[in-house]
């Protein structure tokens, strides 16, 4: 049984994939047992090479079988007991020898790759403000507040591809041969070269896609089969919680209109928004957080714009429309 256990350890120890525990054991054993000791350094001579290559294995394989075939020419001498573990030991060489090749021509395959792998970054827009940014491909994207976006230094391969959070207008360098793909957590957006803006906020209940010019292929990630074209002038909604607990997803197709894109004008622009909604808005726009003490007031519907109001002044606009009472301390908004 300690024969069999050491042949274990030492494929493994050859293999490069013994843990710690058992390389503890492994040398226990090494220290009690002189022909364990032997066999080790025999054996291992032949990992000393980092140049090993696959086509080794056969000729290595042959040469153990020859010793084991004729025990008098063997370095070791051999018991008929331990003929059954020196075989083992062969088959086991051989493997580590072969994965060993493998390994290395892998790792060949992957530094070659890693060279023209894509080198990724990514550029975070704070509250109150705006960014804008022109990609390798010269399509220019702006980025509205609390906005996040991952894209390449330079696109390779068959499509151009970003990662977004938050919202963005974004005005695509025409290239039918490399659709341009925007990934949002709940849609991905594929195009050629067009204008559209894409809200995708984590705390927003919709994302939507709203295009301006040319055409794009929507697509939800839990519904990946189903593909909606848009057309100019119209806007995707989709709602994050399907209602009555369904698990389909529940989206829409409508008109825009000059609420999509007012950001880009320093405008915050509302029709018929629940307060709820406005309030995540308002948190960017002021780069405050507003909490409800009364959750009724969140199903409160507004319809209005701010330009150059402080935060003081639009809740005061607001309460025109709807009686409710504020306090702000720090950066936070208490609606009561």
């Amino acid at each position: 049984m300690t024969d069999q256990r050491f042949t274990e350890l030492l494929g493994k120890k050859l293999a490069d994939e013994i843990s710690m525990e058992e390389h503890k054991e492994f040398m226990l054993l090494l220290e009690g047992n002189a022909a364990y000791r032997q066999e080790y350094k025999s054996l291992s001579s032949y990992f000393q090479s980092e140049e090993t290559e696959q086509e080794d294995a056969m000729p290595l394989f042959e040469k153990i079988k020859a010793r084991i075939e004729n025990p008098e020419s063997a370095d070791i001498p051999l018991s008929k007991s331990r003929f059954g573990n020196w075989y083992r030991i062969a088959a086991i060489l051989a493997l580590c020898i072969c994965s060993f090749g493998g390994y290395q021509l892998y790792t060949k395959r992957i530094n070659s790759q890693a060279e023209s792998a894509l080198v990724w970054k990514e550029i975070s827009t704070p509250s109150r403000l705006t960014s804008k940014i022109t990609l390798a491909d010269g399509t220019i994207v702006t980025l509205n507040s609390e906005t996040q976006l991952k894209y390449p230094i330079q696109f390779k391969g068959a499509q151009r591809e970003v990662y977004l959070s938050g919202e963005a207008f974004f005005d695509v360098k025409k290239d039918a041969a490399h659709p341009f793909i925007i990934r949002t957590e709940k849609i991905s957006i594929k195009v050629l070269g067009t204008t559209f803006d894409v809200k995708a906020y984590k705390n927003d209940p919709h994302t939507e896609a709203t295009l301006i010019t040319g055409a794009v292929q929507v697509s939800m990630n839990n519904l990946p089969e189903k593909q909606i074209l848009l057309k100019p002038a119209e806007k995707f909604s989709l709602q994050h919680q399907a209602k009555n607990g369904g698990d389909a997803p529940l989206y829409s197709i409508v008109p825009l209109n000059d609420t999509e894109t007012s950001w880009m004008n320093h405008k915050l622009v509302f029709k018929n928004e629940s307060f709820d909604v406005l309030a995540n808005s308002l948190s960017r726009w002021y780069g405050l957080q507003l909490i409800f003490k009364n959750e009724s007031l969140k199903n409160s519907r507004f319809t209005g714009f701010f330009e150059k109001e402080n935060i003081s002044q639009a809740l005061k606009a607001l309460q025109l429309i709807e009686p409710f009472r504020y306090k702000i301390q720090d950066k936070t908004v208490y609606i009561y």
